[in-house]
């Protein structure tokens, strides 16, 4: 019995070596992606203009028609889903400072299609109000990385602190 024991104990430390290993080379292989920097400066770009309530900045990174879907967690079990039109100005005021934070981000990259995934948290003037995951679809046109979907989870209870640490 003890010899199993040492052989599942060896054998989980190779498979968790090589899971880890498998990972950081697909995560180097994407940030190696000629189109890695593209990509990312519209993920940031994103993220700036809700940070700074930036509407010209969040529209210039739109395709035509894009859509925003999130899905909100009301109860246990319970969701509701919305559907919308991409942001406009009117979804920004200079009366609210909002903060959004992601990390543990991944990134996946093709020659036109591109997938941006992470955990966040958001505040909204200092004040924690949910977390959630945050995914980016982008797609190459005319020679412009572009958002075309934007889609998140808005979770309140039960939300781990972010590794980011607290917001102030």
């Amino acid at each position: 019995m003890k010899n199993y024991k040492d052989i599942l104990r060896t054998t989980s430390k190779i498979l968790g070596v090589t899971l880890f290993l498998i990972t950081s080379i697909v995560s180097n292989a994407q940030q190696s992606h000629p189109e890695y920097a593209a990509v990312k400066q519209v993920i940031d770009d994103f993220f700036e203009s809700i940070n700074t309530g930036n509407g010209a900045l969040l529209a210039g990174l739109e395709i035509e028609g894009a859509q925003i879907f999130n899905i909100r967690e009301e109860a246990a079990g319970e969701y509701e889903f919305v559907t919308r039109n991409w942001f406009g100005e009117e979804n920004f005021s200079t009366d609210t400072q909002l903060t959004e934070r992601y990390w543990d981000e991944q990134l996946l990259i093709s020659d036109v299609l591109a997938v941006f995934w992470a955990p966040y948290d958001f505040h909204i003037d200092g004040e924690f109000s949910h977390c959630g995951i945050d995914v980016l679809n982008l797609m190459k046109v005319d020679d412009q990385w572009k958002i075309g979907h934007a889609m998140w989870t808005i979770q309140r209870p039960g939300c781990e602190a972010s590794p980011l640490g607290p917001l102030n």
